[in-house]
């Protein structure tokens, strides 16, 4: 079997998301260990408190995306046939804060 897949690039995009959502993203980029991208990977994140499963699947560049998750713990998975399962455990991803314009000095 290959080698593991050892590297991923876990980023939480708050830019993205709108302003009123208190839900949180999560992308990154799959590569084995000569740095070489992983397409087809198929990623989970696994809620912790729920058990649901959010999936997604790298692309061209070895990228994936998850959006619109829960704040909470938990856990990502990322397979590809060929290579060995990763386990990521106890990924946290805390909620969007609101964002938006306060009117006014400060009292």
């Amino acid at each position: 079997m290959r080698s593991l897949l050892v590297f991923t690039l876990i980023t939480l995009l708050a830019g993205l998301l709108r302003a009123q959502s208190t839900n949180a993203s999560l992308s990154g980029r799959v590569t084995d260990p000569s740095k070489a991208v992983i397409t087809g990977a198929q990623v989970s994140a696994i809620n912790a408190g729920t058990s649901l499963r959010y999936e997604s699947v790298t692309n061209s560049s070895g990228q994936y995306y998850l959006t619109n998750l829960p704040p909470g713990a938990y856990r990502l998975e990322i397979e590809k046939a060929g290579f060995k399962k990763l386990i990521k455990p106890d990924v946290t991803l805390p909620g969007q804060e609101r964002s938006g314009k306060t009117g006014g000095a400060a009292k």
